[in-house]
């Protein structure tokens, strides 16, 4: 008896020691820059990671969604809901979008209805009826998630931490994300959620070269392949010029914090001055509950992204 009982505690352990994957809605303006697909894919082959939603951001949304679809099924992740965001920031318009990667769209590559949902209302609705806190990936504007906190402030509960790719901090200045909706990220900044502010100056120095361009080439699963495939297309016809990994990273830090070194403080985003709209000003504060990336290693880090994003997609 005591034998069964020291095994029966001994399994207990283990499986005590293992973590939950990390529940994540991860928001997204793919299309553009390569980055945001080659982030999603981490996201996906991430086992720390588990996506519960995905939202697209920003102009042509609709061909966004269709995007992710397209890429939710070559990792057999279309078990995954998807929401169709917000076309426009809050003050500035809309900007006509005909970006090279939505070439690679064909007429059966169309999502179902439910994909139409507005993005804001599916954050809301998966937030409020979740039994455990989440965690946000915003990787584009952030007027999906600002429009979501404004119309619904009980979420702020529900938000574990927010990782996003936005800002440069050291020294501050303008970044496409932050610029694009200000006023958005000016919402989410001041929003008390915790941050972790993923910006340029750390993002820059995680540049694939050409020998990990040819391992993605020659990985034998079709996802891979079709990540290739989009990262020639945004090449276009320029084989020397190599995708930056901004996005990835911050999937990569919400999945890893130890993968970028931090400092805490506060962040202030300028929407006053028409010089310097959009720029993130970080102000060290121990108590503040923003943390921004300071430094990377970028090899150890791009060494588990060609790891992850090369392999067969994951069994879930």
């Amino acid at each position: 008896m005591s034998r069964l009982l020291a095994l029966l505690l001994f399994g207990a352990v283990l499986a005590g020691g293992q973590t939950a994957p990390i529940p994540v809605i991860f928001d997204t303006d793919i299309g553009d820059d390569i980055d945001d697909a080659l982030a999603l894919a981490l996201a996906l082959q991430s086992p720390e990671l588990d996506v519960k939603l995905v939202t697209t951001v920003a102009d042509d949304v609709e061909s966004r969604t269709r995007l992710v679809w397209k890429e939710l099924g070559l990792f057999g992740r279309q078990d995954i809901p998807i929401a169709t965001g917000a076309p426009e920031p809050l003050l500035d318009p809309r900007r006509p979008d005909k970006a090279a990667q939505f070439t690679i769209l064909t007429a059966a590559d169309q999502p179902p209805a439910s994909a139409h949902a507005r993005a804001a209302d599916r954050i809301i609705d998966m937030l409020m009826a979740s039994r455990v806190k989440m965690t946000l990936i915003p990787v584009g504007p952030l007027t999906n998630i600002a429009l979501a906190l404004r119309e619904e402030p009980r979420i702020r509960e529900k938000i574990e931490r927010i990782v996003l790719m936005g800002g440069a901090y050291y020294p501050a200045r303008r970044e496409y994300n932050i610029y694009r909706d200000r006023i958005a990220a000016q919402i989410v900044f001041s929003s008390g959620i915790p941050i972790t502010g993923v910006g340029l100056d750390v993002t820059e120095k995680c540049t694939l070269q050409g020998a990990d361009l040819e391992r993605m080439n020659n990985a034998k699963a079709p996802s891979a392949q079709f990540l290739y495939q989009l990262i020639q297309l945004w090449q276009k016809d320029n084989p020397n010029r190599f995708p930056t990994l901004h996005d990835p990273l911050a999937v990569g830090t919400a999945a890893r914090p130890s993968l970028t070194e931090t400092q805490t403080g506060n962040v202030q985003v300028e929407i006053l001055s028409p010089q310097l709209f959009g720029a993130t000003v970080f102000t060290r504060d121990d108590k503040a509950n923003t943390r921004v990336a300071r430094n990377v290693n970028p090899r150890e880090f791009l060494d588990l992204f060609l790891e992850r994003v090369t392999a067969p997609p994951r069994a879930h």
